[in-house]
């Protein structure tokens, strides 16, 4: 009797595997098939514009109509589609990991392989022998970025939440290692920098250097599209990193050389531009400069309201918005803190969105307080902690697990460190700045009613001694004074400013006597109408430029036939008649 072979349990486990993928293989549409053959097609040809189509419609479309509620398969299965190209496949699990964290809830599974494909993707970008023959869209380029970011902001958020992990999760995140740690991230967005020198392409495109020149400047890398726009975007990636991680100074740091006007690169991609305001706009709050934010939001905003009927086209459109709304909150914010006249359109805005937080803010107070937390924790990004919960010691996890204090407040600034979260210490800190100018609202309400009087008689007012009264208008006096920005220095350094007065309030104390000065700023009309004439010279160029309809046969008869009827008589045409009315094409037929 002949004994049959053993299988070991590697090749059996191999052939449930196998036989899995089938099963799963058999189970994609043919269409979806079609489409990734298609796109792996135009991905090996570089066709930009095949790629464009794919990328923004068709994988949008079959996501709704097929994976609008589970995963696409995975590379593995269609692996045989693409004969197995590992490239595609590095670029299909970007997709595929997306999808996962934009529409379903990822495991920890999921964020680990996420982790390794973009190690994958960056390290074949970044250590292949010479530049890489691959040409991606500018879209895809920036929300490979962006994504990149994402996942790293999502893990650090779920990371911090120690309560809610399980026994295996814990000791999977304990020997993870460097995976999405800030230092990985950090080392991929300055290594692209680096690698493509696309700070040393803007300071030569600034100087007016030749073509030639340049290409000379940033190398081979440099040179190709593919790095420069990863590396420009990688900048931006930078900024909001900084940001992440409370960082607001070097984050406006890292944009030297990049200039906020509608001439810059990122202005190519619309969610790229939009995340670039808003990110420079919340530096500039955070380190007190309310006017540079206030004119860093109006410029964004109104783009936003221009472009808005071409938003709707596009996929990132819900992205846009949402953050449009945020950074209206802001406005309303800085136009608490630093009141001023930028843009009455956008402050209307505002006004309508968020009427009732914006009152409470004007009148300043106690009560003002719950409204600046409220739009602040709403408009603010989502902060990170740099460093993981300390796993290798027990006595701080026991902290970090161990049910809050009753008496612990996370706004608080005295609380415990393992009771505050990042968000909310941002928050304290920014709340102590605003309950420092909380009496500056009331007290220039009473100010502008005089142009002088006695400071007893306004310490009277508002139930305060004198020597009080004196240093609440030393406070207004130092929280009109901002550093901002002046005209024409785009091409400067988002740092630097001049401090400058920015309250149209002004007021001086001799003899117990306070002398105050207000200057009215007019609205200016000259720019309004500029603008609009130049918009409608541009629409009426469009309009002259528009060629006129060709007029069809059929309307070259009828002023003929016209012409040769008799006078006061029907005009006859060709067509069937009903009880001798003329029945219109497409009208029901009577039997």
């Amino acid at each position: 009797m002949r004994m049959q072979p053993q299988i070991d349990e590697a090749t059996l486990l191999a052939m449930q595997q196998h036989m899995a993928q089938q099963a799963a293989f058999s189970q994609i549409p043919d269409v979806v098939k079609g489409f990734i053959v298609h796109f792996h097609q135009a991905v090996l040809n570089n066709n930009l514009g095949e790629i464009t189509v794919a990328y923004e419609s068709g994988w949008n479309k079959y996501t709704e109509k097929f994976y609008s509620r589970t995963e696409w398969p995975e590379a593995e299965v269609i692996a045989p589609l693409v004969n197995d190209d590992p490239i595609f496949l590095i670029l299909y699990r970007e997709l595929y990991y997306r999808h996962v964290y934009s529409r379903l809830q990822p495991n920890i599974d999921d964020r680990f392989h996420s982790y390794e494909n973009s190690c994958e993707l960056f390290n074949y970008l970044l250590n292949s022998d010479g530049p890489v023959q691959l040409e991606l869209p500018e879209q895809w380029l920036w929300d490979i970025i962006d994504e990149f970011i994402y996942q790293f902001q999502v893990f650090c958020t779920w990371r911090s939440k120690v309560k809610s992990k399980t026994e295996d999760e814990l000791m999977m995140l304990a020997e993870g290692g460097p995976v999405w740690s800030s230092y990985s991230v950090l080392n991929v967005l300055y290594s692209l920098i680096q690698k493509s020198r696309v700070n040393e392409y803007i300071v030569a495109q600034q100087e007016g250097k030749t073509p030639e020149e340049i290409a000379e400047i940033v190398g081979e890398y440099g040179q190709r599209p593919l790095y420069r726009m990863l590396g420009y975007f990688s900048i931006i990636g930078l900024l909001r990193v900084h940001v992440l991680l409370g960082d607001f100074t070097l984050a406006l740091k890292v944009m030297d050389n990049v200039e906020l006007n509608q001439k810059s690169s990122f202005t190519r991609v619309t969610a790229c531009h939009v995340a670039t305001y808003y990110y420079v706009g919340f530096c500039y709050i955070m380190l007190r400069r309310y006017p540079d934010a206030l004119r860093t939001f109006v410029s964004v905003l109104n783009l936003i309201m221009r472009m808005r009927q071409y938003h709707t086209r596009s996929y990132q459109y819900d992205q846009i918005s949402k953050t449009a709304d945020r950074m209206y909150a802001l406005f309303a914010i800085c136009n608490a803190l630093s009141p001023s006249r930028y843009d009455d359109n956008i402050a209307n805005i505002s006004k309508e969105r968020y009427g009732e937080q914006f009152a409470k803010m004007a009148r300043g107070g106690e009560e003002s307080l719950a409204a600046f937390e409220e739009l602040f924790l709403y408009a603010c990004p989502k902060f990170i902690s740099a460093n993981p919960p300390p796993y290798d010691d027990p006595a701080a996890m026991s902290l970090l697990v161990a049910p809050p204090s009753p008496t612990d407040s996370p706004a608080q600034p005295n609380a415990s460190p393992t009771s505050v979260d990042p968000t909310h210490r941002h928050l304290s800190l920014f709340l102590a700045d605003v309950a420092a100018q909380a009496p500056v609202p009331t007290l220039r309400s009473f100010l502008k009613l005089y142009t002088s009087l006695g400071a007893k008689k306004l310490a009277n007012f508002l139930d305060v001694d004198e020597e009080e009264i004196v240093q609440e208008m030393m406070l207004m006096k130092q929280a009109s004074k901002h550093i901002s920005r002046i005209g024409g220095s785009e091409k400067s350094s988002l740092l630097d400013g001049q401090s400058l007065i920015s309250s149209d309030l002004n007021f001086v104390i001799a003899d117990n006597m306070v002398h105050i000065t207000e200057s009215t700023v007019g609205r200016r009309y000259a720019g309004w109408f500029i603008k609009n004439t130049e918009r409608t010279a541009r629409i009426y160029d469009e309009i002259k430029n528009t060629p006129l309809p060709q007029p069809s046969k059929n309307a070259n008869a009828i002023p003929a036939a016209a012409a040769s009827a008799p006078a006061g008589g029907d005009v006859q045409t060709k067509g069937p008649r009903m009880g001798g009315h003329k029945v219109a094409w497409g009208g029901v037929k009577v039997a």
